[in-house]
């Protein structure tokens, strides 16, 4: 049996069409609307939008870098997801 890998993904792992397509149909599915678009929105406030002042050690940089990758990666997820649905 052959693994079948499609094109790079937005996280850098490389997907078949419809496993692509899954995973931002269940972004979109929990990230959309209500609940889960307000609960991204708040992801995105302590993460992406939080600001580390001068002297802020690598740990908690790195930490905070990881966060705002996760959550980009969420939110990318979610517009492919409503674009592959209009």
């Amino acid at each position: 049996m052959s693994k079948q890998r499609g094109t790079i993904s937005v996280d850098g792992r490389g997907y078949t069409g419809d496993v692509e397509a899954d995973l931002n149909s269940k972004a979109f599915a929990l990230f959309g609307s209500g609940v889960g678009k307000a609960f991204l929105q708040y992801l995105e406030g302590i993460s992406t939008n939080n600001i580390h002042p001068a002297g802020t050690n690598i740990e908690t940089l790195a930490h905070a870098e990881g966060s705002r990758w996760i959550v980009a990666i969420m939110k990318k997820r979610s517009e492919l997801g409503r674009k592959q649905n209009d």
